[in-house]
């Protein structure tokens, strides 16, 4: 019994260097040096799993003028973590839901002429998935230069089927990622969320819709309201290269950026600046970004996120801005695809409420939006949600858009959305005192998500 003691202890000793050394976030290393103290093997095998993460080292920040605007410190912070400076000329269509995103995608495919490149996290073998399939294939048959990325885990039943028949057609086809068992793949839960497609250089798409049919048909939960969007204009070539990047990542090859960017000639003032979140250096930007928007408030903050599990920085920000009297709004749905998501987001509830940001669940089906409002002035859509699992560990895009049309125009679907909603307050949040419990238990859990 000793023995099994003293090899107990230093079991946990050992693990304390390296947790630490990685998890620079006190409260995500010790609920991980936790874990493995009350379950050593069990915990270790699980850090190695969900947990292995190296905190990059920072790029040095580029000398820039003192200025007091801050919206130039939001761009200052993209630009030093993801290289993007805002882009001016652009064109912006949005696309609620799944009818308006998919016709426009496949109105897209089919006029192109050069290039397809498509990366997705979930791209389903159903009927929607079997009918842009086939646009590609098509497309690769006809001398079109189609490349796509799938995550492996959030498209893992893509049949092999499917995959052949594209291959076989002449589509490039890699997947993120892959989980290649028995072997041991400790960054298994490092997933590519992102969903860009970029036609012939010059017209891209990016938002919340996967490859799926249950975007238009819904599912057990009723209707998935999502936000997407399509981008002409300077934007473009930034969403290319990102593209190309993580097509060298999964193996491709490397691409010349310059042969893939087609100029336009869009001359519409629309200030735009493409930001994500992968390893390396671009980990922290999109958290540090969503919370220097949330800082230049001055009126009123709007949020649309499917899972809202945020870390201290954002929290901190929401309630800062809450307490110095810009009005907070944060959409939830009612339900997720996450039991688990759903239990900590509850744990969240009290923290919000106290410092006075308006809370509303949607009950009109699914909402999945990833939605941004900033003063009717400034907006972000994009892949990321506000939790751990997107801003610590996911590969994310978004984009951040100041521009008061494009802004007011989703306000008000913002607007729309609340009619579909109910109010949390006070006197309507009631938990059972067992969900109560399980669900701050549950929140120590959550830098691990």
């Amino acid at each position: 019994m000793c023995f099994a003691l003293l090899i107990h202890l230093l079991w946990v000793l050992a693990a304390v260097p390296v947790v630490s050394h990685q998890h620079r976030r006190p409260a995500s290393a010790a609920a991980w040096i936790a874990v493995i103290g009350l379950l050593p093997i069990l915990g270790t095998l699980l850090y190695l799993l969900a947990g292995f993460r190296r905190y990059p080292r920072l790029r040095k920040a580029p000398e820039h003028p003192a200025d007091s605007d801050s919206a130039d410190r939001l761009e200052r912070i993209i630009h030093t973590g993801c290289g993007t400076r805002m882009t001016h000329h652009n064109e912006v269509r949005l696309l609620h839901n799944g009818n308006n995103a998919f016709t426009a995608l496949i109105a897209a495919l089919q006029r192109a002429t050069r290039t397809i490149h498509m990366e997705y996290y979930i791209f389903c073998d159903d009927r929607i998935g079997r009918t842009i399939a086939d646009i590609l294939i098509r497309k690769a048959r006809a001398s079109v230069e189609v490349r796509v990325i799938y995550d492996a885990v959030g498209s893992r039943r893509m049949s092999r089927a499917l995959l052949h028949k594209m291959r076989a057609a002449g589509v490039e086809v890699h997947a993120f990622e892959p989980l290649r068992f028995p072997w041991f793949t400790p960054r298994s839960t490092h997933r590519n969320h992102r969903k860009i497609v970029v036609t012939d250089g010059k017209t891209a798409f990016l938002g919340g819709i996967n490859i799926a049919k249950y975007y238009l048909d819904g599912d057990g939960m009723g209707k998935w309201r999502d936000e997407h969007l399509c981008i002409e204009g300077d934007a473009v070539a930034d969403l290319q290269r990102l593209f190309i990047a993580d097509w060298a990542h999964v193996g491709g090859g490397q691409l010349d950026a310059a042969h893939h960017i087609a100029r336009h000639a869009l001359r519409r003032k629309m200030p735009l600046q493409v930001a994500w979140a992968g390893d390396g250096p671009t980990r922290p930007t999109l958290a540090e970004a969503f919370a220097t928007a949330i800082m230049t408030a001055r009126k009123r903050i709007r949020i649309c996120s499917p899972y809202f599990l945020p870390p201290t920085l954002l929290l901190d920000a929401l309630r800062m801005a809450a307490r110095s009297g810009v009005r907070v709004e944060a959409m939830i749905p009612s339900c997720s695809d996450s039991h688990m998501a759903d239990l900590i987001s509850d744990a969240y509830v009290d923290d919000l409420l106290d410092a006075g940001i308006a809370l509303y669940c949607y009950d009109n089906g699914f909402l999945h939006a990833k939605l941004l409002l900033v003063d009717d002035r400034l907006a972000s859509v994009g892949t990321a949600n506000m939790d751990y699992r997107s801003l610590a560990d996911n590969w994310e895009v978004t984009v951040f858009i100041r521009d008061r049309q494009i802004a007011e125009e989703l306000s008000a679907t913002f607007d729309r959305d609340l009619a579909a909603c109910r109010r949390i307050t006070r006197a309507t949040w009631r938990p059972s005192a067992y969900r109560r419990v399980l669900s701050d238990v549950l929140r120590l859990a959550s830098p691990l998500m």
